[in-house]
């Protein structure tokens, strides 16, 4: 093994350029895949906390900006047997408004609409750090983010659509409140008939959340696949996989990354690979002649070329998680959230493997199959 590492720092600068660009592929790698599995798990744990036993949307809907159920639809829902309540929500991103002067805009808005009284809208009671819970259409709750930036307090007034909607063209901030899911914080809960205005839905909402005891769930699930065909039932925890087309296709750019960041690898490593070879032929040959069978100095050009990529990778580990929270922290702690899995970085360090193994594959074979003779001649 100090023969490896003496051979692979004889050149150091090189040595550490390959690593280099075996680390920032890991790297991309690692966060890519952090923060589309935070992302996902958020919005689970989101679904989760409406405390709901079955979100409802509409089936053929690609998107839940399409998904729409109607209000006959809920009122027959709210009929079957074993639902205790229903909560109606709907939602929209909007454009920040203007700020003053010198202040940060807020490129995007999440507008969550609720209803007052519904158990949807209970779960703010318990976030609140400031204020109280809406009672009128004109009131709203912000998020700890939006009433940071803004510099909002309980009381002051906000012109959150540019557009008068129900007759309301500033609403009063009755409430701050601060979840644990840290995109809700950069969201607005305003009152779910002047969300439904402004998507122009009157007679329906996005989604509907069913509430019923654990021992009738599935009995209510089923009663609606039955008799609303053209809706879904789903357990609130297992919402995400519904929309599994978003989902496939933050994997394919990972995937596409992961391959790209693969030949990028491999091209750096085998160049470094090639040129120690070339460098060593007379040291290779001399070695052949002393004895050294062909399966050793294969071996040993496979184990520079692996323990090279390998110690990248594990910068690259590092590198990851702190690219990832700075850009985290690019956007102030909002709207992106990553999870850290062992299974993320085993894939990384995988990657840095077979990066290794491949690019040093050929060298390898090309030193082992040197001519002792030939080799020896070489200048």
């Amino acid at each position: 093994m100090g023969y490896v590492w003496r051979n692979l720092f004889q050149r150091k600068l090189r040595t550490g350029l390959s690593m280099l660009g075996v680390s920032v592929s890991v790297a991309g790698i690692v966060a890519l895949i952090s923060v589309a599995r935070g992302m996902r798990t958020s919005l689970d744990r989101y679904m989760e906390a409406s405390g709901a036993s079955l979100t409802v949307f509409s089936g053929d809907a690609a998107d839940l900006a399409f998904s729409r159920v109607t209000t006959a639809d809920i009122d027959r829902i709210a009929a079957l047997e074993g639902v205790e309540a229903v909560a109606r929500a709907n939602f929209a991103a909007v454009m920040g408004p203007r700020l003053g002067e010198g202040r940060k805009p807020i490129p995007l808005l999440l507008c969550f609409g609720r209803l007052p009284g519904e158990r949807i809208m209970e779960k703010y009671r318990g976030l609140l750090s400031a204020g109280r819970m809406p009672r009128s259409r004109s009131e709203i709750l912000a998020g700890s983010f939006v009433a940071r930036r803004h510099g909002l307090k309980v009381g002051d007034r906000f012109p959150l659509f540019p557009v008068t909607y129900l007759g309301i063209a500033e609403y009063e901030v009755v409430g701050i409140f601060d979840s644990d899911i840290t995109w809700e914080n950069g969201g607005i809960v305003v009152h779910g008939e002047v969300l439904q205005q402004k998507l122009d839905a009157k007679d329906s909402f996005a989604l509907l959340f069913a509430y019923t005891a654990p021992a009738a769930r599935d009995r209510v699930r089923e009663a609606i696949g039955r008799e609303l065909t053209h809706l879904v039932a789903m357990p609130s925890g297992e919402f995400t996989q519904r929309f599994t087309s978003q989902m496939e296709f933050l994997d394919e750019v990972i995937a596409l990354i992961t391959a790209i960041a693969l030949v990028v690898g491999v091209l750096g490593v085998l160049n470094t690979m090639m040129m120690s070879v070339a460098e060593r032929t007379r040291e290779i040959g001399t070695l052949r002649a002393l004895g050294w069978p062909r399966g050793l100095v294969l071996r040993v050009i496979l184990a520079e070329g692996v323990l090279l990529s390998l110690v990248g990778g594990l910068f690259g580990l590092g590198l990851g998680v702190l690219g990832t929270e700075a850009l985290i922290r690019w956007f102030e702690g909002e709207y992106l959230q990553a999870l850290y899995e062992v299974a993320t970085f085993a894939k990384g360090l995988f990657v840095a493997l077979v990066v290794g193994l491949l690019a040093a594959l050929y060298p390898a074979l090309r030193a082992a199959n040197l001519s002792p003779v030939e080799a020896l001649r070489h200048e």
